[in-house]
């Protein structure tokens, strides 16, 4: 049944019901949003409206359909004006509009991210948000868990070019009840292309140290089938050339397809994708090695089914994911003490069954997930009673371990004309502890006064300890397989303001994480000591998220620019435990700024622009020339970069540069970023 919104007076935009589209993104003016809850991979949640809810009153006078938030399948959405928890949607106009060339590079504009980059053009990075680790935040590939049990620096290991991925959803905050485990601080959903029309998109790029790039993508629409695929390749011989160790050259592939079939209250989804990265890992985890290499290979694949009958909505999915990981502390000629690489393959398989009840009263939704991992390593795990070949390669498995987490939601919602309400509980058992516990939240939001909105929530969270917290060790570091999971609880409160020429969100959080997981050493440490992860008593962490977007076309209709955007956050976080250094936990953006701005250049030339500040808390100490030297501060940086594209019919020229200013600025310590990155492409679209 297709309902939509429809005008009742110059000023409101009311609406009786939703739309019931596929791809599902809200098409509303703003694009920083918030929202109550959502549905995830491993616990997912349904949000459903209760009574008529009202579009924000400053939309115009004429009929607009409300599309859905898709994370994990369709699910019905709670009235832009009522949400409680903020969200950045990155659409698909921004993606191709922004001065970037990868995925890793363009989430470094969201206000709450943290995108610690080891290589360039998404060869690695690690994400991280609200001052918290790079294993606290959930990724997730249309609304499917893809994060990896092995180490969180491989969860941005994805089969897909920017020109692939639909939407952007980043939601702040934790809520286990409602994201599942490991969504400790907020989650991040990529939503890739599935369009009703025929379409085909040809991508090349060529660059500075011999960079270039293929991607190409087609849409099909059969009936009552859609079917998506791409495919992409890229290389660099390496930013460094003129260090005397460059090792910084990299070469990855993708495949990817996405298909879905509708059939009256029917829904069949599937996906698969595969990538494989081989990159010089110049000092990525030490810089007392240089001439590290990596090399991965990631196979995904999920199916999920919809029923939809009157006021019952189920909507089980069931996933696999493998990955296979070599890593070489020395690419070339290796001393005699080292005898092998490390070589790592994990296996994931999971699903859940979600059900949704619609009453009157409110609305109820269940989910039952089950979740089980498992690597073979010759580092990582238990030792094996024999051995198991690495695939492919001329080495041995010898350790193993595995662990299967199961869990139960259950959700109450509750809508009425001026406040939305949404509380539930999430039961967890993880089966290395032999234990269950629960997880509570709850999300109010009201609307003060038109247009402006107020919000607040309390939320708990867990984090699992990854394969590599547990069990790595080497010549820097040392795991712990004693560690417990990691708790949190945050309390949360903000407003914002939306109308079609302004948008505005504000908010203040404080978190209360237990049993923090964390590598550290002792105070009397030396640099060259190696790291272990223990279980730090708690962590304090409060912080400030600002954004504000400016609609200038709306303002002006001869403005050249389209839109002017300034966000800011403010992060600090505080450890509580017996006097030790701590690796990850005070390693994190104290201050962040990010500026973007689109405009008209003449006639068809556009130039886009991203401007990031960063002040990073903590210190390091700088490796030269063999030692270690005294430690000094992260020192804060302006990052500039700037996109200039020329469209004409189904053509886009453009060149995109980097680091315009040239600036030397590390993410993480001792690994040098690139300079001033000059990169010219090329596009084609066609409908056929």
């Amino acid at each position: 049944m297709e309902q939509k919104l429809f005008a009742k007076s110059p000023k409101t935009i009311y609406f009786k019901n939703w739309s019931r589209k596929g791809y599902g993104v809200f098409q509303t003016q703003g694009k920083q949003i918030a929202i109550a809850t959502m549905v995830m991979a491993s616990s997912l949640t349904f949000e459903t409206k209760t009574a008529s809810a009202q579009i924000d009153s400053a939309v115009n006078e004429q009929i607009y359909e409300l599309d859905e938030v898709i994370v994990s399948g369709e699910q019905e959405p709670v009235a832009f004006s009522k949400m409680a928890r903020i969200v950045t949607v990155i659409n698909q106009k921004e993606i191709s509009a922004a001065p970037v060339n990868d995925l890793n590079e363009l989430l470094e504009y969201a206000v709450s991210l943290d995108i610690k980059q080891r290589g360039q053009h998404g060869i690695q990075a690690d994400v991280a948000m609200r001052g918290g680790t790079f294993d606290q935040t959930l990724v997730l590939l249309n609304g499917v868990n893809i994060t990896d049990p092995q180490t969180g620096h491989h969860n941005l290991n994805l089969p897909l070019s920017l020109n692939s991925i639909d939407r952007i959803e980043i939601l702040e905050g934790p809520a286990s009840r409602i994201f599942g485990v490991n969504a400790y601080n907020g989650a991040i959903n990529i939503i890739t292309n599935t369009r009703t029309k025929n379409t085909i998109e040809l991508e090349a790029k060529a660059g500075q140290y011999h960079y270039l790039e293929q991607n190409t993508s087609i849409n099909y629409k059969a009936g009552k089938t859609t079917h998506f695929f791409s495919a992409g390749h890229k290389k660099s011989d390496g930013y460094l050339p003129q260090k005397k160790v460059n090792n910084t050259d990299f070469s990855t592939s993708s495949l990817f397809y996405h298909g879905k079939w509708k059939h009256k209250a029917n829904k069949l989804s599937i996906q698969s994708g595969y990538n494989t990265k081989a990159f010089g890992a110049n000092s990525f985890y030490t810089p007392a090695y240089p001439e590290q290499f990596e090399a991965t290979k990631t196979f995904f694949s999920s199916l999920r089914y919809s029923l939809k009958k009157e006021n019952i909505q189920l909507k089980p999915v069931i996933y696999y994911r493998k990955h296979h990981d070599r890593f070489e502390l020395f690419r070339d000629t290796a001393p005699e003490w080292y005898t092998t690489h490390n070589y790592h393959m994990t296996d994931v398989a999971g699903g859940q069954i979600p059900v949704l009840f619609q009453t009157r009263y409110g609305d109820i939704a269940a989910n039952f997930n089950v979740r089980y991992a498992h690597i073979y390593s010759n580092v990582l795990g238990k030792p094996m009673a024999g051995s198991k070949p690495v695939p492919g390669e001329n080495a041995e498995f010898n350790h193993q371990d595995e662990r299967f987490h199961t869990g139960g939601q259950i959700t109450y919602t509750l809508d009425l004309e001026k406040m939305h309400l949404a509380a539930g509980v999430m039961t967890s058992y993880y089966n290395i502890l032999n234990r269950m516990r629960t997880y509570p939240g709850v999300e109010i939001s009201y609307e003060l006064f038109r247009h402006f909105r107020l919000f607040a929530s309390y939320n708990e969270a867990l984090r699992l300890p990854t394969f590599t917290d547990l069990y790595y060790s080497g010549p820097t570091n040392i795991g712990n397989p004693d560690l417990k999971p990691e708790e949190s609880a945050t309390i949360e409160a903000g407003a914002k303001y939306v109308n079609t020429v302004l948008s505005f969100q504000g908010a203040l959080y404080l978190r209360k994480g237990n049993n923090t997981i964390e590598w550290v050493k002792s105070i009397e440490a030396q640099a060259g000591d190696p790291w272990q992860t223990q279980n730090l008593t708690n962590t304090t962490t409060t912080g400030v998220d600002l954004a504000a977007k400016l609609y200038l076309k709306k303002l002006w209709t001869a403005s050249p620019a389209s839109f002017f955007e300034i966000n800011y956050a403010y992060t600090d976080v505080n450890a509580s435990a017996r006097q030790v250094k701590t690796k990850y936990v005070a390693d994190n953006l104290k201050h962040k700024i990010t500026i973007r701005l689109k405009h008209r250049l003449y006639k068809k030339f556009s130039a886009s622009w991203g401007i990031r500040y960063q002040d990073r808390n903590g210190t390091y100490k700088a490796y030269e020339n063999g030692n270690y030297n005294a430690a000094i501060p992260f020192k804060p940086f302006w990052l500039v970069n700037l996109k200039v594209s020329y469209k004409h019919n189904q053509w886009q020229f453009y060149s995109s540069i980097s680091n315009l200013l040239n600036k030397n600025y590390f993410d993480i310590a001792n690994i040098p970023q690139p300079g001033r990155w000059i990169i010219m492409g090329a596009n084609f679209k066609i409908n056929y």
